[in-house]
């Protein structure tokens, strides 16, 4: 059986309305594309989209469980010399999987993350990612700018050190994923050109959400540097007033005091905060990012 050059693995849930889309994006012709669906509920209009692309086969789990399953499952089953991994809402800009290629081969990266572009179904924009040459992955993250995402990542399984991803993480799988690989010892390399467009809406997109305990989770067990979860947990703070989930901002706020954080740290989270509750924490957020 021949060998496919690209595999792309794509984890679904109610994902009737984004599918199609998805698989269309993919432009090469030979690529290998394994749709692991989680039980959802359109599991036969799922079947309908996946059936009419030659190159895609539908993988069916026997129980509800994550996306982060999912795509262990994926990476299990592709047999492409390098697998991409693509949320079912996200799409493929032309010609990311051959430049993918062309990365692992040329760098030998075992893993390679990537800058992307953003829809929030209003406009679509270039988020400012610095790039990474290197050093301790999670500095990058959460002290120098940088990202990690899943549409944004492919792996050379023939070079991977046995990294996968957790299926015991209910959120920042992704990040998980990436602080695992370079604990692993693997060789990570950077696409500096934006390859997928990720959409930032969508009522079933799990980033979308809060998720308190599984966030407080990843900052305790994950996060090695003190500055980097107050980071994190600064970062959180923000989403849930993004969410407008004030309980959930409340609660990161908590967790940020329980760190010793500076004096800036404590009066810009309450000031945030407060804003929330008076629904101006967006525009305040954009004003003092400008001020840094």
């Amino acid at each position: 059986m021949t060998v496919p050059a690209v595999s792309v693995v794509i984890p679904t849930w109610n994902s009737e309305a984004t599918l199609a889309r998805a698989l269309a994006s993919i432009d090469d012709p030979h690529a290998e594309l394994l749709i692991v669906d989680d039980r959802s509920d359109d599991a036969a209009a799922l079947a309908a989209i996946v059936a009419a692309d030659p190159r895609a086969r539908l993988i069916l789990k026997p129980a509800r469980t994550n996306a982060a399953h999912s795509r262990a499952i994926g990476l299990a089953e592709a047999r492409g010399e390098i697998v991409l991994f693509l949320d079912s809402d996200d799409h493929h800009l032309s010609g990311h999987a051959a430049r993918r290629r062309r990365l692992h081969a040329e760098t030998g990266a075992s893993v390679v993350i990537g800058r992307f572009r953003l829809d929030d179904g209003a406009r679509t924009w270039d988020p400012p990612i610095a790039g990474y040459d290197g050093g301790e992955i999670e500095d990058y993250i959460f002290a120098q700018g940088g990202d990690a995402r899943s549409s944004a990542l492919s792996v050379a399984p023939h070079k991977l050190r046995g990294t996968t991803f957790d299926q015991t993480l209910a959120k920042h799988q992704d990040w998980g994923f990436v602080l695992a690989a370079q604990r692993n010892g693997e060789r990570i390399g950077f696409d500096p050109v934006p390859g997928v467009v990720i959409s930032t809406g969508g009522d079933t997109r799990m980033s979308a959400r809060s998720n308190v305990e599984a966030s407080l989770a990843f900052a305790r067990d994950l996060l090695r540097a003190d500055a980097n979860r107050r980071r994190f947990l600064l970062g959180r703070l923000r989403t849930s007033l993004r969410l407008h989930d004030l309980a959930a901002a409340r609660r990161f706020r908590a967790a940020l005091l329980a760190q010793r954080p500076s004096a800036r740290e404590r009066w810009g989270s309450l000031l945030l905060l407060l804003a929330g509750t008076l629904g101006i924490a967006t525009p305040l957020h954009r004003l003092l990012a400008a001020r840094r």
